[in-house]
């Protein structure tokens, strides 16, 4: 490449390279645990461009086991868990469902009462799930609040649980709003918020107000380059006219 054509090159590439807008992001998180909220975006910062909401979920369930009385204790159970777990508004353009799933084994310990023996165990499911978001939900100044629900918290659906080893003769009940064993042995009441746990990841894309505009330092690298490809142009041109006289 001769002298020409490189600073020719050099001056499109000061041209060029400072032209495209630089993109930012701003992360926020909360959980449902606590329900801080997020903040909505700041118009005054840029033009937001997407709104991107990541979820991670896991979720406890108590249950009950009954079995015929003097049945050897304790009873093993094996589980296993397919629910789902769905947030509905905040910018959605439909529900977000987010499948959690889990398997696992219990040793239940039975207590006796009239004509039978029970004990209680707990399951438990994991997922996790992302959406885009409506960018014009987010814009203002009041916090966004995230809440979401264990479709399989009050009554689990068909097919959601499955249970193996109940002894014969005995059953396997549900615990409705309750989850997770306290001291005892026991269920807890508790609201879904508070049987296991959701965290929020909320992420702004958007650009910069300016972004696009060259920096000093790139307006003198442009200007420098458009010079030195000038001067180029003039001397190759005064060496042909002093050839051809």
């Amino acid at each position: 490449m001769n002298v020409r054509k490189w600073l020719l090159a050099a001056a499109t590439g000061a041209v060029l390279a400072p032209l495209g807008a630089s993109a930012a992001t701003i992360v926020a998180t909360d959980s449902e645990s606590v329900l801080l909220g997020i903040p909505r975006f700041d118009s005054s910062l840029g033009t937001l461009n997407k709104v991107t909401l990541d979820v991670s979920v896991t979720k406890f369930r108590s249950w009950l086991l009954r079995a015929p009385s003097g049945t050897t204790s304790p009873v093993a159970l094996d589980w296993s868990v397919n629910g789902d777990w769905q947030l509905l508004g905040n910018g959605l353009a439909a529900p977000l469902l987010v499948p959690i799933v889990g398997s696992g084994s219990s040793t239940v310990a039975l207590s006796p009462a009239a004509g039978t023996d029970f004990g209680y165990f707990e399951v438990s499911g994991s997922g996790t799930g992302s959406a885009t978001l409506d960018t014009s939900y987010f814009i203002g100044s009041q916090r966004v609040y995230f809440n979401g629900f264990d479709l399989g918290f009050n009554a689990p659906p068909a097919g959601d649980t499955t249970i193996t080893g109940v002894p014969t003769g005995g059953a396997v009940t549900h615990l409705s709003r309750s989850c997770q064993l306290g001291f005892g042995g026991t269920p807890m009441p508790a609201d879904d918020d508070f049987c296991g746990s959701v965290r929020y990841t909320l992420t702004y894309d958007y650009t910069p107000f300016g972004a696009a505009v060259p920096e000093p330092a790139s307006w003198a690298m442009m200007v420098l380059g458009f010079g030195l490809a000038g001067a180029a142009i003039r001397r190759r041109r005064a060496v042909g006219d002093r050839a051809a006289a």
